[in-house]
């Protein structure tokens, strides 16, 4: 006697129609296991399934877009955040100069002290346009390509007329570092104020009304990679004029550095004029240097 087969419909997605014998159980694991590897070749040729494939990938492309879009959103904030928060408080400034210079200075800051509770000395605005006209300097126009990692010396004069000098406004940065001195004392130490080259940060300095030089240690941290220097000074007279100066030509620079170099009675006559590498604005730094509102007070 012939067995009758039973043919029900299984419920699942695929809505696939599997034959079994009267004494099994239609959900019985092993049997549907079976029945839908058998049915896979049909179930690939529905277009239904590859509707869902369609589905799944795109919605994994969704989530990864998603995921992107948070990753660059958080970089852009911590990019805000870094560009907007104030320079952190300066290390002691005897520790700067035994760590940055292996010549001895003094342990006084020119830096005019700020009460508390005074409000912030916005930067001048000829001084941010004069850094803005101003040209990255470097020794030999190979640092556009890449220079070992070392320290040079820069050193500038400031002229003294019209009138005697009463203060100035240093406006720089240094592609890496940097170590500013005045007169032979420590002005800053861009790494113990933890600054970037990309924020250029104005140091008043109080200058002496005979003569004034602003000596620099410069620093390129990596080496093969490209180095430069870009500065604006505004000086105020006694008569009320100013001048503004930049980073040109007429800065000296050498290599190694000689001890004593940061001193104001140094005979920097055999140092070599600074090359003029590109204005400011131009390739590889392009516009990347973004001016403080607010000259630098230690606080």
């Amino acid at each position: 006697m012939a067995k009758t087969v039973k043919t029900r419909k299984y419920s699942g997605p695929e809505n696939l129609t599997f034959t079994v014998p009267p004494s099994s159980r239609i959900w019985n694991t092993r049997l549907l296991a079976a029945n839908r590897s058998k049915e896979l070749p049909k179930l690939r040729q529905n277009p239904a399934f590859w509707r869902r494939k369609k589905h799944i990938i795109m919605i994994m492309i969704l989530v990864l877009v998603a995921l992107g879009a948070g990753i660059a959103i958080g970089l852009a904030v911590g990019i805000h955040t870094h560009r907007s928060q104030a320079p952190a408080a300066a290390s002691s400034t005897s520790s700067a100069a035994s760590s940055s210079s292996t010549s001895s200075t003094s342990p006084t800051s020119p830096v005019p002290s700020t009460p508390p509770g005074t409000p912030p000395r916005r930067i001048p605005t000829a001084l941010a346009t004069t850094f803005l006209n101003s040209s990255w300097i470097w020794m030999g126009s190979q640092a556009l390509t890449g220079v070992p990692a070392g320290d040079w010396a820069f050193r500038i004069s400031l002229p003294t007329s019209p009138a005697p000098a009463t203060t100035a406004i240093i406006l720089l940065t240094v592609d890496d570092h940097f170590v500013l001195f005045h007169n032979g004392q420590l002005v800053a130490n861009s790494t113990d104020l933890r600054l970037y080259w990309r924020l250029a940060t104005a140091f008043p300095v109080s200058l002496d009304p005979n003569s004034n030089m602003f000596a620099i240690r410069a620093n390129n941290a990596s080496p093969g990679s490209i180095a430069g220097l870009i500065a604006s000074i505004q000086i105020s007279h006694g008569d009320g004029s100013t001048t503004t100066i930049s980073s040109d030509s007429t800065w000296r620079v050498t290599q190694p550095i000689p001890d004593g170099f940061e001193s104001p009675s140094f005979d920097d006559s055999q140092w070599a004029p600074a090359t003029v590498l590109v204005k400011y604005g131009a390739a590889p730094w392009l516009d990347q240097v973004y001016l403080p509102p607010d000259v630098y007070t230690g606080s």
